[in-house]
Formats: structure tokens, sequence, C-alpha cells
């Protein structure tokens, strides 16, 4: 009989076992995890331009601005892309101002599909560029999590807007 009630308390124990994934550490783990390749990755793309001469970089491009779209405008964005690529990659990677990042990230991704590889480029079902788009307004969203600058900044009471359901 004793030993019925040892297993029967040991089952119930395994059965109470929380998942640990559904925690706010790995929530923050999770969106430290997207932010820091996603920063990288534009990092890596604005130094690229800048050594390949932004001014190259501007003039392989000028035939991407839409007609729709002014002319000295998409020059001077096309100037700006290396610079913006660089501070929000910073931005993203160490998790300041979060969600501003994510917002012009979120918006660079839609002016870059819009104006050079189109919704669908040939021989693939849709862009990369909605890849990085959906992590943009991810951390745009849901903030840059704990482990970041804004997290040792701005501490609240609520450390995430994502709360996983038990």
């Amino acid at each position: 009989m004793v030993e019925s009630v040892r297993l029967a308390r040991l089952f119930e124990e395994t059965l109470s076992v929380k998942n640990p994934l559904k925690s706010e550490t790995s929530n923050h783990l999770g969106l430290l995890l997207a932010r820091v390749p996603m920063g990288a990755f534009m990092m890596i793309y604005g130094t690229f331009k800048i050594r390949g001469g932004v001014q190259n970089f501007v003039h392989s491009q000028l035939g991407n601005i839409p007609a729709w779209s002014p002319h000295d405008w998409g020059r001077e964005y096309l100037q700006a892309v290396p610079y913006l690529e660089i501070v929000v990659g910073a931005m993203l990677v160490f998790g300041f101002l979060g969600r501003l990042a994510g917002l012009v990230g979120a918006l660079m991704m839609i002016t870059f599909t819009i104006g050079v590889t189109g919704w669908q480029p040939k021989g693939t079902p849709f862009t990369p560029n909605f890849i990085y788009l959906g992590v943009f307004l991810m951390i745009f969203l849901v903030g840059p999590g704990r482990f970041s600058v804004d997290g040792a900044l701005f501490k609240t009471k609520s450390k995430s807007n994502f709360h996983p359901k038990d």
C-alpha cells in the first residue's frame, strides 16, 4: 500500500513538471536570438555597401526607384540606406530603442521589396524580405526583451508583452 502511494505521488510530480521553455527567461532569450543575428546581418550589408562605395551602390540602384516615386527622394534614400542599415543593425544587436529599430527595419524591408526584389522574384515562392520583415515586426510589436539595453534602462513591471499560456 505504501509503495503504491509513493508511485502515485511520483506520477503526480512527473505530470506537474512545467515546460522550461514556457518561461519569461525563455521568451527573452528567444528575442535575443532573433534580434542579434538580424542586427548583425544589417550591419554587415551596410558595411559592404560603404566599403564598395556609397555612390557605386546608389548608381547601381537608381533604376530600381519606382516611377511613381520622386527621383530625388529615391536618390537621397539610397544615399542613407548603408548608414541606416548599420545604425538599425547596431540598435538591434544591443537592443537599444529596439521598437524603433524594428519599425525602421520593417519600413526598409518594405521599400526594398517594392523597389528591388518585388513580391515574388523569379524562381522563388516569395522574397526572403518577408522573413526579415516578420522579424522586424516582431521586435517592433514585442520589444527587444530583457536581455537588451532597453531591458536594463527601462525596467517595467511587465518584462515582456508576450506571456505564454500554461
